[in-house]
């Protein structure tokens, strides 16, 4: 089981998540680091792997290149940056690291099957949901009838992201991800929001390859 450090960013500091309140985010403090400086924090975290969301890219369609360029070097990232269209894709290719297209904002199946075709297993789905519903403007709004559309489309890597449980540590709702991963073999599932230390073992159990930490290990609580 891979656990994955989550960082929000904006405005070119790191921010906590809750709910997807993105209005009432603040300065993410961390047991990492005395300061909210993303480079600091991603350079004294002790895990290979880094998820960065980038609320400048998601909210104003404005990344922010360079921290992102930046992030990518010194940890292995994935970007969610709020992209739109392929051409986004494109500009964000030149980072290291997986592209994540998040449903809540990718115009389509089009830009999802187009990013895949050329840029393959970089290319994770994140399946975005809020109280229990896809945020979607072209999927079913239920979680099982979207996955049904995105594997058709060759899609092989997904994000179970419930916005609803960012920032809580409320768990996992367990009723939208396990009948997901029994459901869709084929498919590599990474779970985040609310994630809890005792979580981690029980998503194992059940198949998820990897999870997506913020609240609990920005807190200490995944320790002893």
């Amino acid at each position: 089981m891979d656990v994955i450090p989550v960082m929000d960013i904006r405005g070119g500091i790191a921010v906590a998540g809750q709910r997807g309140e993105r209005e009432k985010y603040r300065p993410l403090e961390t047991v990492y680091s005395n300061t909210s400086d993303p480079l600091a924090i991603a350079d004294a975290l002790p895990y290979e792997r880094l998820y960065v969301a980038d609320l400048d890219g998601i909210v104003d369609r404005r990344p922010d290149y360079p921290l992102l360029w930046e992030l990518s070097l010194k940890k292995k990232t994935m970007i969610d940056a709020g992209v739109v269209s392929f051409k986004e894709v494109n500009q964000l290719a030149h980072i290291c690291g997986d592209l994540i297209l998040g449903t809540e904002t990718v115009n389509g199946l089009r830009v999802i099957k187009r990013s895949i075709d050329i840029y393959q297993e970089r290319i994770i789905v994140s399946l975005d949901i809020k109280d229990g519903r896809v945020l979607t403007k072209f999927l079913p709004k239920t979680p099982f009838e979207a996955l049904e559309v995105l594997e058709k489309e060759g899609v092989n890597k997904v994000i179970i992201l419930d916005i609803s449980s960012v920032g809580t540590l409320g768990g996992c709702s367990y009723e939208i991800i396990e009948p997901l991963v029994e459901g869709f073999p084929s498919i590599e599932f990474t779970v985040g929001g609310g994630i809890k230390k005792e979580d981690i073992g029980k998503m194992e159990k059940i198949g998820v390859k990897a999870v997506l930490v913020g609240t609990a290990l920005h807190r200490g609580l995944l320790e002893g």
